[in-house]
């Protein structure tokens, strides 16, 4: 008779949390949505009313609340000085994490300044208890054998790309984030119809298919909440 009972009240558990879904939530009410904030430069910004990956996120997570905090033109030491009030202060079960091809195009940093910010970031949001997606844009360039010189002036594009990248891969590691190392892998190559816009970003069509992909990444750490 006891033995029923518990089975029963087992299985009550186990249906209560299958049914929670996203839910979870920091403010300790299991009835709170999961909340995954979305954390970057235009390629998080872009897509149109409706059209940001973000969006298209909010349509495959039905039951988690989806905050979109991508700014176009912004580069990893812009990220930093608003990573409080954008991340933190929000208090996000997860992050998607997305910064530095700005940087990349400009190159007017060296590697190592870059490394500071992005370190500074993953590591603040790590100890803050938020689970974490590195959405990529340099893996395909990443070859952890090669050598490179941070401090070296004049980098060459594939090396500066491959640092980047380098980094992605290296914090991914170190502070247990779910890496996709190009998160436009399933739209390249870039530029092209139909899923870029006339900007070379991804428009409503293509951030779908960026959605999918990182709604992979987003359900691995879902199981690890």
């Amino acid at each position: 008779m006891v033995r029923g009972y518990l089975l029963s009240a087992l299985a009550a558990l186990l249906t209560a949390g299958a049914a929670a879904g996203c839910h979870g939530g920091k403010t300790g009410n299991s009835g709170d949505k999961m909340r995954i904030v979305c954390f970057g430069d235009s390629l998080t910004a872009c897509g149109g009313p409706g059209g940001r990956y973000s969006d298209w996120l909010a349509r495959l997570l039905p039951d988690c609340e989806l905050i979109n905090r991508g700014i176009g033109g912004d580069t990893l030491g812009g990220g930093r000085k608003r990573f409080a009030k954008d991340v933190l202060e929000l208090y996000p079960d997860i992050l998607v994490f997305e910064l530095g091809a700005n940087d990349y195009w400009s190159r007017k940093r060296t590697l190592n300044g870059l490394k500071t910010d992005y370190e500074y970031m993953i590591r603040t949001a790590h100890d803050a208890g938020i689970k974490i997606v590195i959405a990529g844009c340099f893996g395909a360039d990443h070859d952890p054998a090669r050598q490179i010189d941070p401090a070296r002036a004049g980098l060459a594009w594939e090396d500066y790309a491959a640092g980047i990248a380098a980094m992605e891969f290296e914090f991914a590691e170190r502070y247990g984030c779910v890496y996709i190392p190009v998160m436009q892998a399933d739209i390249k190559p870039n530029g092209t119809a139909p899923y870029w816009s006339e900007d070379r970003h991804p428009n409503k069509k293509g951030n779908e298919l960026v959605a999918k992909r990182i709604k992979k990444a987003i359900d691995q750490l879902r199981n690890r909440l």
